[in-house]
């Protein structure tokens, strides 16, 4: 009978969580929780070289993967996830405590973060998503700021590179 109680309050649990995420992607316009895969996050690391004290944000990120991927490689950065859903940023915080991580996993809305102090800047979002960050990034990000997207380009500024894989295209920008 307990038994029964406690699994009945884990699917209600469940699917509380899935509506707020469904309510949240098609009402609010937030981005799914879908990750690049390992092979794309080693792309974009073999492409950008921060030095010490350089800032790196992930927008919309998810269990942080683009920034675990880094930690290793640029001990150096500072390293800055910003995370509004609830339930991935739940478990990144996890993983992140597990893994005694130094990375700095926000739980914020990406549009009301300040990207001032930016160096790097990577995102796997929405395609409607895009226009608003745009004017962000344009409004907020000091020359020479480098903007990575995978997949959906980024309107009204200019492609510094493209680099294509199987899963579709990796857009890199320069403020």
């Amino acid at each position: 009978m307990i038994f029964l109680i406690g699994l009945e309050l884990l699917l209600l649990v469940i699917l509380v969580f899935a509506a707020i995420n469904f309510w949240n992607i098609v009402f609010r316009g937030f981005a799914p929780f879908v990750k690049a895969n390992q092979e794309v996050i080693d792309i974009i690391i073999d492409n950008i070289k921060p030095t010490k004290g350089q800032v790196i944000y992930e927008l919309g990120a998810g269990t942080a993967n683009f920034l675990r991927g880094l930690e290793a490689k640029y001990p150096e950065a500072k390293l800055i996830g910003i995370e509004n859903s609830f339930y991935p940023y739940l478990l990144a915080k996890a993983k992140l405590r597990k893994l005694q991580s130094r990375i700095d996993l926000r739980r914020e809305n990406l549009y009301k973060t300040d990207l001032h102090g930016a160096s790097f800047i990577y995102c796997y979002l929405i395609p409607t998503m895009m226009p608003k960050l745009s004017e962000k990034i344009q409004k907020e990000c000091r020359p020479g700021t480098i903007v990575i997207s995978y997949i959906f380009s980024i309107p009204n500024l200019p492609i510094h590179k493209t680099i294509e894989t199987k899963g579709g295209n990796i857009y890199f920008y320069e403020v």
